[in-house]
């Protein structure tokens, strides 16, 4: 039996598998660890689909309708987009943080724009933005994608159509080395981009151009592959699907993906659309064609837009979606799907009034924005309000007492003494004070500044930015990760006030401790942190400062073993940290006057953003992390043990046990483990009086 050369109903059952092993993977249903490639096996239909419909009109007429194009992908794509887009703003501000929900409508704004890859790879790429929850439209990334290509792609077939107007030869035959070269190029760059910069390949319309280019490949070989033996195509197409389950099965979060990885689920893509121009009836074709699975296959988009976000808000109310939770979600997903795919896609496919003049259709993209960036600029006021208001500063006179409460013995410190009163305020049921420092909307852009010297995007020829007092007849230099970079706000001031010249070698992920960090993405030491750490000391033998500072939180991912293993286990990391400090301060002494570890505060248990959305300070009352504070007492141990000086910071961020979020009118910690820039500045005088960097 050959498949019918029209509508291919076995493609409308591969998009559902596609759709269905993405949202099993979100889900966390099943053994689909590696779903995430169903959208890889989108790419490849849509590029095979789309090119095949260009191909035919350029065969047909002699040229191609850049309008009519345009026009069919703002019918297919924009409105069931919109929908979703507005839909899940306006959950967000319902039901998610003032952060988070400040977050979405930022990146709808993307999203309208089909921008939405551009803005996860700077996100993504940002080392502060790594432990971020995950926005509810970042799935756009892929629509962003393909509609990146289909700017160019047109206007390329545009161009053959016209090289076979003078070459005289079928613009099939014209267009196969031009795909060729696009798909050898485009892979080659996946490959080596996945191996340098993970996130910008994951998400780059380059490394993923040879995804659709393959599908297109396909389209234009075509007529001659249906000649095929129906029982090859059958075996071919078996083959092909063996080679998405096998990729769904046994890809992870931990798979350097896109890279070579993505050739198995896409090259298995191909072979089951080119398997089914004419496969015998024992091929898959059977039953990827059945009724149900081609209903799923028509939804596919809407629930491929549905069903994230719903799996976020879902996770923020009642917790991340899994197991028989998980397949609710993905229900009630399916079944707003099949009323969006009745109520928005068909009828905006087959009303007159957009299909009978191909320029309403275009008209669509400008519709859309004027439609879209007020009711987001409406949202964004929304979340303002929300996020403002409260009470007066917490003090040590003022915490939520009630009269005849024993009068606390606080600190003679008038720090320690504001936290100690900060934790019986949280206790109390205290308001959330209403000028909080930083604003809770501006917790995510809460970073100190280190000018042109952000070492974590510069590997070579780095530079060196004196700060502090440039004229000073001191050096100061500061060690370290994020970590040791929060309290640059504090030291620039005390290297103005007392005449050094400050220097902040700080790279995101690179302790100051002499151990290789495991990379975030799982798949391998962190080379170039070992570079920077090993520069970091070079500058302090040139340098010879007065005073060197260290700073740092241990890896999650582990360290790199002596034969270079990955080390997990938390006792052994725990030895190697406090090892490596150790070590790195008898590197760093004999060129050095002084050498100090800044002790890191316990980190909180939750997102500082979200739990202040509440207005409920009793929520926001931490326990110490204990993983955290293990890795910080090795810090302490191994700086001790080689004769460096420890500033404890533990009592400038908890009391009695508990670490409180707001302390006085400051929100202390900008996430789980950062101090914010306006805490560091409050805490200058504090940390001198620990460092003794004045006369």
């Amino acid at each position: 039996m050959r498949v019918h050369r029209g509508f291919r109903q076995d493609i409308q059952g591969l998009r559902a598998l596609a759709v269905l092993l993405v949202a099993l993977d979100h889900a966390r249903i099943g053994p689909f660890t590696g779903g995430f490639v169903g959208v890889d096996v989108f790419f490849v239909i849509s590029g095979f689909l789309i090119t095949s419909l260009l191909v035919r009109e350029a065969e047909k007429e002699g040229r191609v309708s850049l309008v009519g194009f345009y026009a069919r992908r703002a019918r297919r794509i924009l409105p069931a987009a919109t929908v979703v887009l507005l839909a899940t703003v306006a959950g967000s501000v319902a039901l998610l943080s003032a952060v988070e929900a400040s977050r979405a409508v930022e990146d709808a704004v993307w999203a309208t724009f089909f921008a939405a890859n551009i803005k996860l790879t700077i996100d993504g790429t940002d080392y502060f933005q790594a432990e971020a929850a995950p926005s509810p439209l970042q799935h756009y990334w892929s629509l962003a994608v393909e509609e990146q290509f289909y700017l160019v792609w047109p206007l390329l077939v545009l161009l053959l159509c016209l090289l076979v107007v003078r070459a005289h030869r079928p613009i099939r035959d014209v267009a196969v080395p031009v795909l060729t070269v696009i798909v050898a190029a485009s892979f080659t760059w996946s490959v080596v981009q996945t191996g340098s910069d993970t996130v910008a390949a994951y998400f780059s319309p380059f490394t993923r151009a040879w995804e659709l280019a393959l599908g297109a490949l396909a389209a234009c070989l075509a007529p001659r592959l249906a000649k095929l033996r129906p029982d090859l195509l059958a075996a071919v197409s078996w083959l092909g699907l063996g080679m998405v389950v096998l990729a769904a099965l046994r890809f992870d979060e931990s798979t350097l993906f896109p890279g070579y990885a993505a050739a198995l689920p896409v090259v298995g893509s191909a072979l089951l659309l080119v398997g089914g121009l004419g496969a015998a009836s024992w091929g898959p074709q059977a039953g990827l064609s059945l009724p149900p699975v081609r209903v799923i296959g028509d939804w596919s988009y809407s629930l491929y837009l549905w069903h994230w976000p719903l799996l976020i808000m879902a996770g923020a109310v009642w917790g991340e979606p899994s197991g028989l939770y998980g397949i609710a979600v993905i229900a009630v997903a399916t079944a707003l799907s099949g009323l969006t795919y009745a109520f928005v896609e068909q009828p905006f496919r087959r009303a007159g009034f957009v299909t009978r003049h191909n320029l309403r259709g275009v008209l669509l993209y400008p519709a859309v924005v004027v439609l879209t960036l007020p009711l987001l600029a409406g949202a964004d006021r929304v979340v303002e309000q929300q996020a403002t208001g409260g009470g007066p500063a917490i003090t040590v006179t003022s915490y939520g007492q009630e009269e005849g409460d024993p009068e606390p013995d606080f600190s003679d410190d008038p720090v320690v003494a504001l936290v100690e009163a900060s934790v019986l305020a949280a206790q109390n049921g205290y308001e959330v004070p209403g000028d909080l420092k930083p604003r809770i909307l501006d917790l995510e852009e809460d970073r100190p500044d280190v000018g042109e010297c952000e070492y974590f995007d510069i590997n070579e020829d780095r530079p060196l930015c004196p700060r502090g007092d440039p004229d000073g007849d001191k050096t100061l230099i500061l060690i370290g990760d994020s970590h040791a970079r929060q309290w640059i706000p504090a030291l620039d001031e005390l290297g103005r006030r007392f005449g050094y010249e400050a220097y902040f070698l700080v790279r995101e992920g690179c302790p100051s401790s002499d151990v290789t960090p495991w990379l975030n993405n799982g798949t391998g030491p962190a080379e170039l942190c070992e570079a920077f750490q090993d520069w970091a000391v070079e500058q302090v033998e040139e340098l010879r400062p007065e005073v060197v500072v260290l700073g740092s939180q241990a890896n999650s991912q582990g360290f790199e073993g002596p034969d270079g293993e990955r080390v997990t286990d938390l006792d052994e990391r725990v030895e190697m940290y406090g090892a490596g400090m150790t070590s790195q301060v008898e590197r760093l002494e004999p060129h050095a006057g002084r050498v100090i570890l800044i002790g890191d505060p316990p980190d909180l248990t939750f997102d500082p953003g979200t739990c202040l959305d509440d207005r409920d300070l009793g929520k926001c009352l931490s326990d110490g992390n204990p993983t955290g504070i293990r890795f910080a007492e090795s810090l302490r141990d191994g700086a001790l043990a080689a004769g460096a000086e420890f500033v404890d910071t533990t009592r400038w961020f908890c009391a009695y046990g508990k670490c409180p979020t707001v302390i006085g009118d400051y929100i202390a910690r900008r996430d789980r483990a950062h101090v914010s820039v306006s805490y560091a500045e409050y805490l200058t005088d504090e940390l001198e009086e620990q460092l003794r960097l004045g006369p």
